[in-house]
């Protein structure tokens, strides 16, 4: 690698526990997010997973920078900074609008030649399903009060009002972002694909979880746990156990596969 593609990757991709085993897992935050949101899950996964969360522009990490005017802007950046941080495999996981920017990072490295071994897309409807939004226009107060009834907004920021000054750009710029993306017809994905969904999340009806199946031409999954938006918090370990599972699974199939072509 070399300084210019180390930078790139280093001011995209937080690693939050290094390995060298088998695979990365890149973890993509919710509007308003960032990679401390997965940082419960350092503990929680196989050794030989590597961790590494997203780290957006204008969010609280890059609050320096300006935010992207769109996901599709969020997904290049993303794809960059992984094309040029080595050619080991590749698990994307995003929840709300980090699954649908995973989802076009997938888009993106299928393309490049270089697909992920699996797509975990959570707390989000497929791209048809989803319908426009105006919470990003509301002012201030009553923005902030939209926001937080979903939860996974840290209760410090929420009690702090300079702190919430410093967070109402990005978490803005983020649910705009969200808001805009779709309804847009869905683009087939050969990666396998699996979608976490909460039994009471009130952002989308469970219809929309299980449309991403449109999206996936190879093996595709659902899974429901009990729970609001935020469901993956009160769920971290089994929500992380069906990652590694699956993750191993895959892994050895793909292996198996080449052992196959190789012998014959």
């Amino acid at each position: 690698m070399d300084e210019t593609s180390g930078a790139e990757s280093n001011r995209w991709l937080r690693v939050l526990r290094p390995s060298p085993g088998d695979a990365r897992l890149v973890c993509f935050p919710h509007a308003g997010g960032n990679t401390t949101f997965y940082h419960p899950w350092v503990g929680l996964l196989p050794p030989r997973l590597e961790l590494a969360g997203v780290r957006y522009p204008g969010n609280m990490e890059r609050s320096g920078e300006s935010s992207a005017p769109d996901i599709e802007t969020l997904a290049d950046g993303a794809t960059r900074a992984i094309l040029s941080d080595g050619d080991r495999p590749v698990v994307l996981f995003g929840h709300s609008l980090g699954a649908l920017v995973a989802y076009e990072v997938a888009q993106r490295l299928e393309y490049q030649g270089r697909p992920p071994t699996a797509l975990f897309l959570s707390g989000q409807a497929a791209p048809h399903h989803l319908r426009r939004g105006s919470v990003a226009l509301r002012d201030d107060d009553d923005f902030w009060a939209a926001i937080t009834t979903l939860g996974g907004i840290d209760e410090q920021v929420s009690a702090v009002p300079e702190l919430r000054a410093l967070a109402l750009p990005g978490l803005r710029s983020d649910f705009r972002i969200a808001e805009t993306y779709g309804p847009r017809p869905v683009r087939a994905l050969h990666c396998p694909v699996i979608v976490f969904t909460g039994d009471a999340d009130p952002t989308h009806a469970p219809a929309g979880a299980r449309a991403w199946n449109d999206a996936a031409r190879g093996l595709f999954r659902i899974q429901s746990f009990p729970g609001d938006h935020f469901f993956l918090v009160p769920w971290a370990a089994e929500a992380t156990g069906v990652i590694a599972a699956t993750v191993a699974e895959l892994l050895s199939d793909q292996a198996d596969t080449a052992s196959c072509v190789g012998s014959s």
